[in-house]
């Protein structure tokens, strides 16, 4: 019914058990998706043979060597068995609900051109989860009400037809900016985008980008590929899951309701300051940075009071 590919990073450190733990997920989906793993990273073809999911080892790469989005969703479409596929980061855990919404969208669009996207809650998670548990799910969905937290509009999945994306940018994959263009590259097309975050848990376990060599080894996310990526994605708008078309809910479909257009300019302005302060001001716009991060924890500490008064007064 549905192919998911990936590209992982070197199983080493603490992305080993991160995505060791997102790629056992996807194989407890019911009905049991075709798993696809890219590239020759450290890891990742003896991952692949333990779990007995299908390995790609060639994939392009930049001179930085991070792999090249063309050729990820080239290929992953090629190898598809299934005529629905979902490209999903390969430190994403996904729950049964995210099969069932598969399930919906099929059902809804047939053979018809759709983009399925969602956002993520992130946790601390660093150990091995124990998927022979069988309230593994459960007892991960208690731990996300409890510390998972929405961190970004941007979509660490998309779920469409096979066949839907032929030409590509040459962004480099995770450098910023590339999600961004497939769902502006949908609306473009006019091709219905359905915001599946209040239907689907997706769990990201937090991390930082020192894994990055354009960055100098550091957690930040900026340098080289940062600007490279921008300047392929001249000309478009940055385009996240406020700018759905459509929601599905736990009760169903929805339009996506007015008051997202006001949200999309926020969204936006919010990014266009992160990616500033990150990226093309960088190292300069330090102390901003640590002013913007105060002003957060504040906001966050004052929004989480406003709950627990909600919580005693209900």
């Amino acid at each position: 019914m549905l192919t998911i590919f990936a590209i992982p990073k070197a199983f080493k450190g603490i992305f080993e058990n991160i995505q060791i733990n997102a790629i056992t997920s996807w194989l407890q989906l019911d009905p049991k998706p075709q798993v696809i793993l890219l590239g020759d990273d450290e890891g990742t073809a003896e991952v692949a043979a333990r779990l007995g999911v299908e390995h790609v080892t060639s994939v392009d790469r930049n001179s930085y060597g991070t792999p090249l989005m063309p050729a990820i969703f080239q290929q992953g479409q090629a190898r598809a068995r299934y005529p629905t596929v979902a490209y999903v980061n390969s430190d994403i855990i996904l729950l049964s609900d995210f099969m069932s919404a598969v399930e919906t969208l099929t059902s809804e669009y047939g053979t018809s051109a759709f983009l399925g996207v969602g956002r993520k809650t992130v946790i601390p998670i660093t150990e091995l989860l124990d998927y022979g548990d069988p309230a593994w799910e459960s007892k991960l969905r208690r731990r996300a009400a409890v510390e998972g937290e929405h961190v970004t509009y941007d979509s660490d999945f998309f779920v469409f037809p096979k066949g839907l994306y032929e030409a590509i940018p040459d962004f480099a994959i995770g450098r910023c900016y590339w999600s961004s263009w497939i769902m502006f590259d949908a609306r473009r097309r006019r091709i219905p985008m359905i915001d599946l975050t209040q239907a689907v848990l997706t769990v990201e376990p937090k991390h930082d980008y020192s894994h990055a060599k354009s960055t100098g080894g550091a957690s930040r996310l900026s340098g080289v590929e940062f600007r490279m990526n921008k300047a392929h994605f001249k000309g478009c708008r940055y385009y996240t899951t406020v700018n759905a078309s459509r929601l599905l809910t736990p009760e169903g479909f929805a339009p996506a309701p007015a008051s997202r257009h006001v949200l999309s300019l926020w969204v936006r302005s919010l990014y266009w300051v992160y990616f500033f302060l990150k990226g093309t001001s960088y190292p300069y716009s330090i102390p901003l940075i640590y002013i913007a991060r105060w002003l957060r924890a504040i906001g966050m500490r004052i929004s989480s009071l406003q709950k627990q008064v909600q919580k005693r007064a209900a």
